[in-house]
Formats: C-alpha cells, sequence, structure tokens
C-alpha cells in the first residue's frame, strides 16, 4: 500500500509530503468532536440583547472563554435586559422565584368531598379569592 510505502521509505521524513499525498491523509492533530470544555459568547446573533453563550466547536479566535455556562452570560452580557443568555441556562433562574414552604396563613380546603371532611391546611399556593386566617383554629372555626 502507499502507506506502508511512505512509512518504510519516508519514515523520517518531517515535511510528511509522502503521507499527505495519501486518498484520505491523516493529520498530525485530529479533529476533536463534541462540545468544548468551554463557553463562548455567540457573536453571530443579529444584536447584543438576543445574544447568548455556547460550546459549539471550532472556538472563534480571539473570543473570551468561561468556564461555565453561567459564567460566561455574566461576564459577556452581565446587564443584558432582554435575558436572553440567562434564559438559555439549563435550568434558569426566574424573575420572581417560587417561595417553597407552607404559607403563614390558613385557608378551608374545598377540595373535600363534603363538608363534615373538610380542614384547613396552609399548602400552596393560596388559590385566588379563598378567606385567610392567621391561625387552623381560627380557620376552622
Amino acid at each position: 500500500t502507499m502507506l506502508a510505502c511512505c512509512k518504510g521509505a519516508y519514515g523520517s521524513q518531517m515535511s510528511g509530503t509522502c503521507i499527505s499525498m495519501l486518498p484520505s491523509p491523516p493529520t498530525a492533530s485530529p479533529t476533536e468532536t463534541g462540545p468544548l470544555d468551554v463557553y463562548y459568547p455567540d457573536y453571530d446573533q443579529p444584536s447584543w440583547p438576543e445574544g447568548f453563550c455556547i460550546n459549539t466547536r471550532p472556538l472563534p479566535s480571539g473570543r473570551p472563554t468561561y468556564s461555565t455556562m453561567l459564567a460566561c452570560c455574566k461576564g459577556a452580557y452581565g446587564s443584558q435586559m432582554s435575558g436572553t443568555c440567562i434564559s438559555m441556562l439549563p435550568s434558569p433562574p426566574t424573575a420572581s422565584p417560587t417561595e417553597t414552604g407552607p404559607l403563614d396563613v390558613y385557608y378551608p380546603d374545598y377540595d373535600q368531598p363534603s363538608w363534615p371532611e373538610g380542614f384547613c391546611i396552609n399548602t400552596r399556593p393560596l388559590p385566588s379569592g379563598r378567606p385567610t386566617y392567621s391561625t387552623m383554629l381560627a380557620c376552622c372555626k
């Protein structure tokens, strides 16, 4: 084969001319695949408010890189009012985070099958228009 010939006759050839003449020559540095280990701003978007960070290959020359997508959004689009970059995160934060835990008030649970089986709860979310009470006892009276 031509590869065997190149290796045998030109094995120490520094120019790589013989190997480069093969139909599918190997490269000195194989092309990597998959996403990059770093994120960078995607300046190819139509405008800065529409910009976000990516980790696709190839990494354009001169782009700043960040270890995480969040770090990239903060560094490259930190004052972006549209929130586009942050919204592209796998688990983006919300403008008004959802509260957790019980409510500070109690309300009648109208989802029970009948009034004699009813009771009061302080479970989120508080249904719209439901009367509220400061204690469970006040709710039950």
